[in-house]
């Protein structure tokens, strides 16, 4: 029982917060089973949710509005689509954006006719607008420039697409934001009763998603038809393997760094629904012929395949696909070595996962996936994992010995950088308010009156260190503070996380050298997202739901939730 990995973990080595909390090990994150697009068409499937595709009022052009509605365990939901076809020139990814070629809402109640004018009022012009505290998501998302109109094309013309055509990262549109809990008027999290299935962080936020990658697919074939009957040929639908293929586009950049500074109980638990499964999967004595270990060669096998599909997806500065293969061969061909050699049980996965370990980030984190994708024992339970509870109120009372002692206990490592270093704190991050989003900065450009992030926790708990080193061990924090005002971010920071084992990035995210991808890889394969396709230093393409059932699938029962490392459909065009 998983309870028993959760209430026992002591009877597992996890690995430390030095190990985990860095961002090499950061850099190799890969998507698992309990990655929230995974937990969600898990639950989807398991309990028999259902999606009817009430409305497709759309033209030639594939504009117009959709309607789904959405039986979760006896709720109703509506998702509702504002579709129209952009220009390219007016397509951007940015949060600035003004227009989009897809813009819609997951809501509970009714969709009455007077809501729906509401909605198309402000759920298309999104940041601009606020929604009724009925309305649980808003989000939004553009065509692909290249993949929509050649899919639609190929489909009209009664072909699929080809493979080496749409190239490593499928997808028909790209979303940019799902925003919820409490946004622009949304529903908040917290007014879900206990035992709801969207009362688990981010699930509403994967449901939406899933609805958009399957309105992608929709409209794809709507445009197909229309355009086939313009030209007298017949059009086909994509076919099974295209439909699980195709995933929903997304980008992400700086804005999800500060997130996980600011949220350490999020950091914690993401973590923990990683590291407790694969600490137990380590810890497990296999022997030779078990067939967990035939499973595991299978899956070494297929992520070498869907390895060698990627190779032309730029991953610089992450290890290329290319560079991976040949340490994947490794560990198989030691895995085959025990597998035939009539040994006796041993943790022989723990010994792959060190010799993973040593050849690359990426090669263990993958590896560390195939070790918790056999761990089905911990999935009724990730779900309460999420579920974060408040920080602690900061205590003033505390003494300021035992602060001390919390700041050795977990932040030690924040005494190994030397701040008196101009490249140590070379950067500052902060808002901008031309893009409205988190940015980051030179520190000798930093204009006065700027509203500096606290995401310089080093920093802060460095200087803190100092000056709590002279000041009287039994004097209380509520008197350090009165003398050391500045120091109040820090010693709340270290009080707020003591509970926590995995609860603050063991990085200096003010350094010159710190890389805000690898810290965003960790989220977003957290989210189950793949195909990391950095663009620069601080922001990266990725796909969601590659792999994934479509809505069909999971209402006939057919998703067996076997889609780590997607494969493309074989063949080509026809």
């Amino acid at each position: 029982m998983i309870m028993s990995l959760i209430d026992e973990k002591t009877r597992f080595e996890l690995r430390s917060p030095s190990a985990v909390l860095c961002g090499s090990d950061m850099n190799g994150a890969w998507g698992t089973r309990h990655s929230f697009a995974r937990t969600l068409l898990r639950r989807a499937a398991s309990h028999h949710w259902t999606v009817s595709k009430n409305r497709l009022e759309l033209d030639e052009l594939g504009r117009g509005t959709v309607v789904f509605t959405v039986d979760v365990e006896g709720h109703e939901l509506k998702f509702i689509a504002f579709c129209q076809a952009l220009e390219e020139s007016e397509r951007t990814d940015r949060v600035i954006a003004s227009a989009w070629d897809v813009t819609a809402a997951l809501l509970e109640g009714e969709l009455t006719p007077e809501r729906e004018t509401e909605l198309r009022r402000n759920v298309t012009v999104q940041e601009q607008g606020r929604t009724d505290p009925e309305t649980v998501i808003m989000t939004r998302a553009n065509r692909s420039a290249r993949f929509f109109d050649y899919v639609s094309d190929c489909l009209a013309a009664g072909t699929q697409p080809d493979v080496a055509t749409i190239g490593p990262s499928p997808y028909l549109i790209r979303s940019t934001a799902f925003y919820g809990n409490g946004k622009f008027g949304l529903k908040e999290l917290s007014a879900f009763p206990a035992g709801h299935p969207l009362a688990v962080p981010y699930r509403s936020q994967m449901l939406t998603a899933w609805l958009m990658r399957e309105l992608s697919m929709d409209l794809v074939e709507h445009v197909a038809r229309a355009k086939a009957h313009a030209a007298g040929t017949v059009a086909v639908p994509l076919d099974a393997a295209w439909g699980r293929y195709f995933g929903l586009g997304n980008a992400t950049g700086l804005g999800m760094v500060p997130f996980l500074v600011n949220h350490p109980g999020y950091l914690d638990a993401w973590c923990r629904l990683r590291e407790l499964p694969l600490a137990a999967g380590l810890a497990a004595d296999y022997a030779p012929e078990h067939p967990d270990l035939a499973r595991i060669a299978e899956l070494l096998e297929r992520a070498d395949q869907h390895l060698a599909e990627k190779a032309d997806l730029k991953t610089v500065p992450f290890l290329s696909t290319s560079s991976i293969r040949p340490q994947l061969g490794q560990l198989l061909r030691e895995l085959q070595d025990f597998r035939t050699s009539g040994g006796t049980a041993e943790p022989v996965l723990a010994r792959l996962h060190e010799h993973a370990a040593g050849l690359s980030p990426e090669a263990r984190g993958l590896f560390a996936s195939i070790v918790i994708e056999l761990r089905s024992d911990f999935d009724a339970e990730a779900d309460a994992l999420l579920t974060v509870a408040a920080p602690t109120a900061f205590n003033p009372a505390m003494r300021c010995d035992e602060l001390s002692a919390l700041l050795t206990q977990n932040y030690a490592w924040t005494q190994s950088y030397d701040f008196t270093a101009a490249d140590c704190s070379s950067y500052y991050w902060y808002t901008s308010a031309d893009s409205e989003e988190p940015r980051r900065e030179q520190r000798s450009k930093l204009a006065q009156g700027t509203v500096e992030h606290c995401t310089d926790v080093a920093r802060r708990v460095n200087a803190l260190a100092g000056d709590l080193g002279g000041f009287s061990a039994e004097a209380s924090v509520a008197e350090f503070l009165l003398a050391h005002p500045n120091h109040r971010f820090a010693a709340e920071r270290i009080q707020q996380t003591r509970g926590y084992q995995y609860g603050d990035l063991q990085d200096n995210l003010v350094d010159g050298k710190f890389l805000p991808l690898s810290t965003q890889r960790f989220q977003l394969a957290t989210y189950g997202m793949n195909n990391f396709s950095p663009q620069s230093t601080d922001w990266v393409r990725v796909t969601l739901f590659s792999g994934a059932p479509r809505v069909a699938e999971v209402m006939s029962g057919q998703d067996d939730d076997d889609w780590l490392f997607p494969l493309a459909p074989e063949g080509e065009s026809k």
